[in-house]
């Protein structure tokens, strides 16, 4: 960003965009994590645009846990939830 008025740009802060007609989308939240609140704010403004979302979070990890499973077992958790997700949405 150049300027804090691009701070409102739908591409940098989703929760700014038109999400309405989106797919089913699952969003993965750590419980460490800074940015969580981001998260359910993001799935708020999806579901009141119309939009089915489904969120979870996974309690007693940080925010880089996802790609950690070799070492993380939540991390295979919310792995295999993400790919639960996707067989259901895309069998819908």
């Amino acid at each position: 960003m150049t300027d804090e008025s691009q701070l409102s740009d739908p591409r940098i802060s989703l929760v700014d965009a038109d999400l309405a007609g989106l797919p089913p989308v699952t969003i993965i939240k750590a419980e460490i994590d800074p940015l969580r609140s981001d998260g359910t704010m993001l799935a708020d403004a999806i579901e009141a645009a119309g939009s089915p979302v489904e969120q979870r979070t996974f309690d007693g990890v940080t925010h880089e846990f996802f790609g950690m499973a070799a070492v993380v077992e939540d991390a295979a958790a919310a792995q295999d939830y993400a790919v639960e997700r996707i067989e259901a949405d895309l069998s819908e």
